[in-house]
């Protein structure tokens, strides 16, 4: 009753009349604070808003956003709307000179539609009056699926076409001039993904990005750049690398999709991989490039893909969780069902006309509610920010290789374990650490070798590392470091069934594409399989110890949809265990045995913890825990002797002094 008195009540919140008093100044990506709220294109029209521009029916959509909480959105100039560029062709494809349009003169030096501009303008008015700031997608050249650039520019590469890149900074420059004393605009975007438009190698890219963030930073230095990509790499030579994002761009985003993100889309929405899947990529983005981030679009992809019940279960788990890792905020893509439009995407993409958090008749679907639910939550709090959440451990991602699926499986597995991990890329200086999680190989240079001597200089003075091996793993060094002597490796594939002794009666079974097989040489051997093959080893090296699993569970966990959701899973995340108490971590709250609940712990200035358990599972859990201190206030949830108990998909907050 009280979960439906809540949602009951954050549907009716009613529309702001005007703007808060803080509305100008106010900065939506400051530490602690969180948003929610989409991305917009009209339901009328899509992404044809501005040519079919209805500002009645812009406002009452607006309105009915605002009413339910929605507070930031980001919209896209459509590029070959703001800038339609035509031209004098010459035989062969280049162009003598530009025109507009129809054949028209050029109305300025940009080329840039100024009745579009005035449109755009009317539609920050409508923001401001309804409290919502916007982030605003400069280039929007390409968007779900399609590619919408000027007419002279659409049998050429944009991202290297010099012709167009220069036409693309005047347009950029003349927009943000125009615009950038509008208070309804929070921060700037390159645009939709604009790596989808071409990018072909890591130079192009970023001499790309340089020129627009110049021609941005050159008219407004006062607003932060957000990346807008989607897919980045943790791979140094990738088409769109993290570590890149993070130099050009203020703000980083993730654009999370289940089915479109590899490793992911396995369970169902409201399950432990798809609710943490955002949080682990917009936190590899922001650990690896620097700069903080937030879930720039993240969509369930329509009912014939998941019910409208899972969806909002499974985004109360993401936003908790995004909340807690200090994400700046989550949009939901979109605003309105559009199954009334009738022009590709939508005749084409089915799962493109129902992607909203509010109906064609403007009534809120469960998603909107549930966004609402938690923005009233957050707003009941005496604390206005979340303090920081601590971390345990630091997950070590290759980058000469994909980096993303053996680190999406380390952080599974350490939720499940009981300890809240950061992320680092394994070619550049490694934060300080009690823990190190070394992820699997991919193939034989995956580390470098100063990547390695890195992470085992940190065993050498005082650390545990765990290094999770592979078959096609190639170590230098590994007797001396880790105390095991390879027998042999070879190319077949490889199956293995292997015990902890601390828990004989939990079989882990792994496989892997090749074979190695380890002898443990001056190792201690903490697992292994019936025939006494070790597979799980430990070995002091200077002050610290270096910890071997000869298994890629990390990969495994991806590659399973049994390792993380339903009344039992693969065991892999007991290593992880074993490894956090080999280092000697230490929590407020002892989670017990018991993988499918993450807990986060968030130190006060006064002492005291905040503690956030979330329950991943669609079923009730009773969480087993230790509390180290006295429970005080508890805002959501409850906490019994030894006990977390969690509704299905559901959240406790609570204090430990």
């Amino acid at each position: 009753m009280k979960r439906l008195a809540i949602l009951a009540a954050a549907a009716a919140l009613t529309a702001m009349a005007e703007p808060a008093a803080d509305y100008a100044s106010r900065d939506i990506f400051t530490e602690g604070e969180f948003f929610v709220g989409c991305n917009y294109w009209a339901k009328n029209a899509g992404m044809y808003m501005w040519s079919q521009w209805r500002p009645d029916i812009v406002e009452k959509e607006l309105e009915a956003l605002a009413r339910h909480g929605t507070r930031v959105m980001r919209v896209f100039p459509l590029w070959s709307d703001f800038q339609p560029l035509t031209g004098d062709c010459r035989a062969g494809g280049s162009y003598r000179s530009y025109r507009f349009r129809d054949n028209q003169p050029l109305p300025n030096e940009a080329g840039v539609d100024e009745e579009m501009m005035r449109r755009f303008r009317a539609f920050c008015d409508m923001a401001q009056k309804n409290d919502i700031k916007l982030i605003v997608g400069i280039v929007t050249g390409w968007m779900s699926g399609r590619q919408f650039v000027p007419p002279v520019f659409e049998e050429r590469n944009v991202l290297s076409d010099p012709e167009a890149i220069m036409w693309q900074t005047r347009f950029v420059k003349h927009f943000v001039r125009e615009m950038k004393d509008h208070p309804a605009i929070a921060a700037w975007d390159y645009g939709n993904e604009c790596n989808c438009m071409g990018a072909r190698g890591t130079a192009m890219f970023y001499n790309w990005m340089d020129h627009i963030a110049m021609a941005i930073r050159t008219c407004d230095a006062s607003r932060p750049i957000v990346s807008g990509m989607h897919g980045l790499s943790t791979k140094e030579d990738a088409n769109a690398p993290i570590r890149l994002n993070g130099e050009i761009s203020d703000i980083l985003c993730t654009h999370p999709y289940q089915f479109y993100v590899p490793g992911c889309g396995k369970e169902a929405f409201n399950t432990m991989r798809t609710e943490l899947h955002p949080t682990a990529e917009s936190l590899l983005y922001r650990d690896l490039g620097g700069k903080p981030c937030f879930v720039e679009e993240i969509g369930n992809l329509g009912t014939s893909c998941v019910s409208d019940e899972r969806t909002a279960a499974g985004m109360r788990c993401t936003m908790f969780s995004a909340w807690a890792n200090d994400l700046k905020g989550c949009l939901w893509w979109c605003n309105s069902d559009q199954e009334v439009l009738d022009f590709p995407p939508y005749t084409l993409t089915p799962n493109e006309r129902e992607l909203g958090m509010l109906r064609q008749d403007l009534s809120p679907k469960p998603i909107m509610l549930e966004m609402a639910a938690f923005q009233k939550f957050r707003a009941s709090l005496p604390f206005r920010k979340l303090p920081p959440a601590k971390t345990d451990a630091v997950i070590v991602v290759p980058e000469k290789d994909g980096g993303w699926i053996p680190g999406f499986g380390a952080y599974l597995l350490a939720r499940q374990a009981g300890f809240n991990p950061r992320f680092a890329g394994a070619e550049k200086e490694l934060p300080d650490s009690d823990l190190y999680i070394v992820c699997s190989s991919e193939r034989d240079e995956s580390y470098t070798y100063p990547a390695q001597r890195r992470f085992f200089d940190k065993a050498k003075a005082g650390a545990t590392v765990l290094v999770l091996y592979a078959g096609d793993s190639r170590f230098s060094l590994l007797r001396e470091q880790a105390g095991v002597k390879v027998d042999f490796c070879c190319l077949s594939p490889c199956e293995r069934t292997f015990t902890l002794a601390t828990h004989p009666d939990r079989p882990i079974y792994s496989w892997d594409k090749a074979t190695c097989r380890l002898l443990a040489a001056e190792a201690e051997v903490l697992g292994k399989t019936a025939a006494g093959e070790p597979v799980f080893t430990s070995f002091a090296y200077g002050k610290g110890a270096v910890l071997l699993c000869n298994a890629p569970i990390d990969r495994q966990t991806i590659g399973r949809a049994d390792a993380l959701t339903g009344k039992w899973v693969q065991p892999y995340y007991l290593v992880f265990r074993e490894a956090a108490k080999r280092a000697g971590l230490k929590h407020v709250v002892e989670k017990g045995d018991c993988p499918w609940v993450g807990i986060t712990e968030h130190p006060t200035k006064d002492g005291s913890t905040i503690v956030m358990a979330i329950n991943f599972e669609p079923r009730a859990i009773q969480c087993p825990v230790a509390v180290n201190g006295k429970v005080g206030r508890v805002w959501r949830g409850e906490v019994k002797d030894g006990t977390i108990p969690l509704a299905a998909n559901e959240v406790a907050l609570f204090e430990v002094k």
